[in-house]
């Protein structure tokens, strides 16, 4: 019976069959195909004609030849059992299928010792899956199962189906699906959008799904334009076979797992059914736990948000701290903010926070017509786009800039719209309910804060056109008063100076008349001097009532105020020995249009006056120069008096006020009217430690000062 002697000439057609088969007879074995030779790793002489016991361990043999005698005396054993077969390479475990044939049994062996090693991936691929609990973050668990997966050397897809499209966010292809192509092995962040295949379709609606050409599947997949190059690249690998398992949350499908290998067979589908499972509860898990935690972070982010708007000066101190909040929750790219212009259908951006001048600078200021963002704005909802979802030119910026996706918040106050709040992010991006509503709390903050604002503004800007309005109405009353109270002065001054006049003409003739016919050495003379001295004075004042009621009408001309201040300043200290003359008149003052006469009698008043605030004496300072805020000269006089108390420095300028026995309160009141006339003005400083100061503003362009003033 030894090398394939009679008793194995039958069995010779089973010589090409792929799997290994041998014939046992009293013990021995009289038949082995190659496949079996193979598998034991002997040549056939060393097993045709020998004893089957010593290719069976040494702890089964005795079981398995007990049942081998059972078969033959009839009894009903198994058909099928696992065995370990005793190799050249070591013992390999293999699963034995009995068949009798006469004297003959036909033993069909089959290699488990594959078999073994993804039966024990599956288990580990099921302790993956028991080690989620307790992971608090869904972006955690999701990394943990990827990098598992990706150990056990399993090629993966996740998927995230939004409508008529897949998204392909995250993938792992193994070194024996990469086809040679080491950059093509690894984990990799894919974020594609492509096409609902067969296979993904019975997984979302069934739960999972098989198919033994993951090479067709993947064309169906991607675009048109791939679909050919993914099925080449494919064909040079072994065939894979796949599983899609969908992920459900709360009830509802959330996502799929995509597994390919070549050994995966519909069987398994339960095993990587129960391992979507674990997934699931873990992130359900993780939801539940961060939803608990991003709402008292959000909570806790609005409650500063809304802290800030409340103190914020003005919008832009607010949009720092916000969108900082906004980066925080969200981990997003970008932050960008647009508010409606004056014009309702035109929108410009006012901040921006992550994204860089060049990619914002076409969106500055863009019409609202058109606009993705005007669609959000009407629907008054947060809504989140990708970059395919944009029209051109928007899509093709946000590629460049590397952004996949866009949440657009409104920013609404009631019914009126504000602008819109843009979030990228630089990775396919969907929003939970949570994150959306947070948004849209934000946006209300950000709404509400530039709401405030606005109206603040407006109400401070009535509130000064107010004041404005109420000030220039009082100035009107004042002048309108002023101007009434000045023409019932000055025509009462013409009144009383006009019969004033005419006595003292008597006056003057008979003082003249005396004068001849009183002798310089009689005693009357003295008295003769003295009714003379007051009728100058009398006389003087008459001239100043006629000075303040004659309507001014200044005939200006240019010129320089060198000789009018030192005839003005010579003619007020003639005669005044212990006042000290300082002069400051820089050389590049230039002539200013005055009308000669009235200037000269305003600079006579002031160095009067300050002549007579010294009795006992002192510096009168006379200063000229060239005016810095506007073309023009200024003018000061300076004296070393007592000064002037605060409480009469209002009524200086008043008619007819004085604090002299013999003054007749005319002279700064005509000082401050030609002033006027000139478009200058005329202030004073008068300092506690004494001293006053008169300084007067002269343009070259009247207008200027006179706007100045009013």
């Amino acid at each position: 019976m030894t090398h394939d002697g009679a008793g194995g000439a039958p069995y010779h057609h089973f010589e090409t069959l792929p799997f290994a088969l041998c014939v046992i007879r009293d013990s021995l074995v009289v038949y082995a195909n190659a496949a079996f030779l193979g598998l034991v790793g002997q040549p056939r002489e060393e097993v045709i004609g020998k004893s089957y016991v010593p290719l069976l361990s040494a702890q089964q043999a005795p079981f398995i030849v007990e049942r081998h005698a059972r078969r033959r005396r009839g009894e009903r054993v198994p058909e099928s059992y696992e065995a370990v077969l005793c190799t050249s390479t070591g013992e390999r475990r293999v699963e034995f299928t009995i068949a009798l044939s006469g004297p003959d049994t036909v033993v069909l062996v089959r290699d488990l010792s594959g078999r073994l090693a993804h039966r024990q991936l599956l288990q580990r691929m099921a302790s993956l899956g028991a080690s989620l609990p307790g992971i608090h973050a869904e972006d955690e668990v999701l990394r943990r199962v990827f990098e598992g997966l990706a150990e056990l050397e399993l090629s993966y897809g996740y998927l995230v189906p939004d409508g008529d499209k897949v998204w392909l966010g995250h993938a792992f292809v193994a070194t024996g699906a990469s086809a040679g192509q080491a950059r093509l092995t690894g984990q990799h962040l894919v974020d594609v959008r492509g096409r609902w295949s067969p296979v993904l379709e019975r997984a979302w609606r069934e739960g999972s799904a098989y198919a033994d050409d993951f090479a067709w599947e993947a064309s169906r997949f991607v675009d048109q334009d791939w679909a050919e190059p993914v099925r080449s690249h494919l064909s040079r690998v072994e065939p894979l076979r796949t599983i899609c398992v969908r992920i459900d949350l709360e009830g509802a499908p959330r996502a799929l797992l995509v597994v390919a290998a070549d050994w995966l067979r519909e069987e398994e589908q339960p095993s990587l059914r129960l391992f979507a499972a674990q997934v699931s509860a873990a992130l359900e898990a993780a939801r539940t736990i961060s939803r608990l935690s991003m709402r008292n972070t959000a909570l806790a982010a609005l409650n500063r948000l809304a802290e800030v708007a409340a103190t914020a000066p003005e919008p832009r101190a607010f949009f720092e701290p916000g969108t900082r909040e906004i980066f925080g929750l969200l981990r997003c790219a970008a932050v960008l903010i647009t508010l409606r212009t004056e014009d309702p259908d035109e929108l410009e951006m006012v901040w921006s926070s992550g994204a860089t001048e060049e990619a914002v600078r076409p969106y500055r200021r863009r019409p609202l017509f058109g606009a993705m963002i005007r669609q959000v704005m009407e629907e008054g909802l947060p809504r989140v786009l990708h970059a395919e979802d944009f029209p051109d030119p928007a899509r093709e910026d946000m590629r460049r800039a590397g952004r996949a996706s866009a949440a657009i918040v409104p920013l609404q106050v009631r019914s009126r719209m504000v602008g819109g709040l843009v979030i990228t992010f630089s990775h396919h991006r969907i929003l939970s309910d949570l994150e959306l509503e947070t948004l849209q709390a934000m946006g209300s903050h950000f709404a509400a804060a530039i709401e405030s604002h606005r109206l603040l503004q407006e109400v401070r800007g009535r509130v000064e056109e107010l004041a404005r309005l109420h000030a220039e109405l009082k100035h009107a009353q004042e002048q309108l008063v002023e101007s009434e109270r000045l023409a019932a002065l000055g025509e009462l001054s013409a009144i009383v100076a006009h019969e004033v006049r005419n006595p003292l003409g008597a006056i003057f003739n008979v003082l003249a008349t005396l004068r001849r016919y009183v002798e310089p050495t009689d005693s009357n003379h003295t008295l003769i001097a003295i009714v003379e001295e007051e009728a100058n004075r009398l006389n003087r004042m008459v001239d100043d009532l006629l000075d303040f009621a004659r309507p001014p009408s200044p005939d200006l001309q240019p010129v320089p105020l060198e000789p009018l201040l030192q005839e003005a300043v010579r003619t007020a200290t003639s005669g005044q020995t212990r006042v000290r003359v300082e002069w400051a008149l820089e050389q590049d003052v230039p002539p200013v249009p005055v009308d000669e006469r009235m200037m000269r009698q305003a600079f006579l008043n002031l160095a009067i006056n300050a002549v007579q605030a010294m009795p006992q004496g002192g510096t009168l300072r006379v200063a000229a120069r060239r005016c810095s805020e506007h073309p023009g000269a200024l003018v000061e006089f300076t004296d070393t008096g007592p000064g002037i108390p605060l409480e009469l420095r209002e009524q200086l300028f008043k008619p007819f006020f004085t604090t002299k026995a013999t003054g007749t309160g005319l002279g700064l009141a005509i000082v401050q009217r030609t002033l006027k006339t000139h478009s200058g003005r005329i202030t004073l400083e008068s300092p506690p430690g004494g001293g006053t100061t008169f300084r007067l503003v002269l343009p070259l362009a009247p207008e200027a000062v006179a706007s100045q003033a009013g």
